[in-house]
């Protein structure tokens, strides 16, 4: 079963059009809010975002930008003004449909859409969950808590020492040969360190924490997780 999140400001209208899909392998969850959409994002696991936008609101807007870089996004919209689709492309959705359109033809879009969204990303859509942090290995993105992470490119790589390497301690020698090119070993303690504690402080990982960073003087550092992690890697729940 593909899941499907949609957000629309009329989802009974929404949810007639797309009756026709729930038939075959498509579920919905629909939700009237950003707010909802982000928390459903978390217990729905959707492969796909499905948006409808009449007007070129900020809190969608903010919505679709948010989620484009994990989740492909779908969006259909009524409106005869050019600006509402426009609007919608530039902030991240990759497909557009105008309405009307009749029931059978949107499954179709849909199923393209997926079918041309899974031949993109290949095999690269794998994400990593370790508790509440999502590592999306196919756009190098971190989600805490349903919140997108800022990290920098050197900040993600040692996330991703760390990971790999996960309850183990990683020498310093070794985060330097993984996260530096060689023309840069020129990086002191003092910077890898900096880097480190920022890591730490961005991803909440405390002392006491489930999901934790340790620092064993002497030796290096470690990402230590209290679960069990034997199938921590993923490659989403059912393809599409």
């Amino acid at each position: 079963m593909i899941k499907i999140l949609v957000h629309s400001p009329a989802p009974r209208e929404l949810e007639q059009l797309l009756a026709y899909s729930t038939l075959f392998d498509l579920e919905f969850q629909f939700c009237q809010t950003p707010v909802q959409a982000l928390a459903a994002y978390t217990s729905f696991k959707p492969h796909c975002f499905l948006v409808q936008c009449e007007q070129p609101l900020v809190a969608e807007l903010k919505l679709v930008k948010k989620l484009s870089p994990i989740l492909p996004v779908f969006a259909v919209t009524n409106s005869t003004d050019e600006r509402v689709g426009l609007r919608l492309l530039d902030g991240g959705a990759d497909y557009l449909v105008h309405l009307p359109c009749g029931s059978v033809e949107l499954y179709y879009q849909i199923k393209n859409f997926l079918r041309l969204t899974k031949q993109a990303q290949q095999n690269n859509n794998r994400i990593m969950r370790l508790g509440d942090l999502q590592i999306f290995l196919h756009n190098n993105q971190v989600m805490l808590k349903g919140e997108l992470l800022p990290l920098t490119a050197t900040e993600f790589k040692l996330l991703l020492v760390f990971a790999h390497n996960l309850n183990q301690i990683v020498t310093v020698d070794k985060l330097y040969q993984e996260v530096y090119p060689q023309s840069e070993i020129k990086y002191t303690s003092r910077a890898l360190n900096m880097h480190i504690s920022n890591l730490r402080h961005k991803l909440q990982l405390e002392e006491f924490a489930p999901l934790r960073l340790e620092t064993r003087r002497g030796k290096g550092f470690g990402l230590f997780y209290n679960q069990p992690t034997a199938n921590a890697f993923e490659g989403g729940e059912d393809d599409a």
